[in-house]
């Protein structure tokens, strides 16, 4: 029987984990201008417009897209599919789609990427609203908790108190890939702390073994 002693250890090494890594995608606030163009504001920083140019939350965009939300990423891979070969300009694309649709006017008080890495969506005005066919698909899309077997691998790994770089050591992975996965996971379980997403991997996980 593990002691009281033990239990605690291992819950605070837990929440030195969660303070210790780094969230790669910070509060957020995205928006749209009259003109068509989509500018967002991390906690902190000022305003920029998303661009070509935007590589870094593109890619982490991209990622977040593909992973939590693929029927989303799979519609929008099929609209631009013409622009493949740019590769950039095919990413942007995808990515400055997705935020149009998804993300309305500037509110400075409740980002549409909070704290923890969950997307808030927005009831965006569009003249399309009830018939275009990428409503609940590309417009407001449903978040697939799905999760992967590398993700899998990860959650129990974290609930035995493995810092990221000891799961990073594991995987043969990067601490950052470690900490990317960590968010997809609490996204797509709407699981806020580590704690918590330990206690559901014990339970819904090899619980069920």
């Amino acid at each position: 029987m593990v002691g009281r002693s033990s239990l605690f250890k291992h819950f605070v090494n837990l929440i030195r984990y969660q303070l210790k890594l780094e969230i790669s995608m910070e509060s957020v606030e995205f928006y749209s201008t009259p003109e068509g163009d989509v500018m967002y504001k991390p906690l902190g920083k000022p305003v920029q417009q998303l661009t070509v140019e935007s590589r870094e939350i593109v890619s982490e965009m991209l990622g977040i897209i593909r992973n939590r939300y693929p029927k989303a990423f799979e519609a929008l891979s099929n609209l631009y599919t013409a622009n493949e070969l740019n590769r950039s300009l095919y990413e942007f694309n995808i990515v400055s789609r997705f935020c149009r649709c998804n993300f309305g006017e500037y509110d400075a008080h409740s980002p549409d990427i909070d704290g923890d890495g969950f997307f808030h969506f927005e009831e965006v005005g569009c003249p399309l609203r009830g018939e275009c066919r990428m409503e609940g698909v590309i417009c407001k899309p449903k978040l697939d908790s799905h999760l992967t077997q590398r993700e899998l691998e990860i959650v129990e790994l974290i609930s035995q108190g493995l810092q990221a770089q000891e799961i990073a050591d594991r995987l043969f992975i990067s601490a950052k890939t470690v900490c990317r996965h960590r968010e997809n996971i609490k996204a797509k379980l709407q699981i806020r702390t580590l704690p918590q997403l330990s206690a559901y991997y014990l339970e819904h996980i090899k619980g069920k073994e």
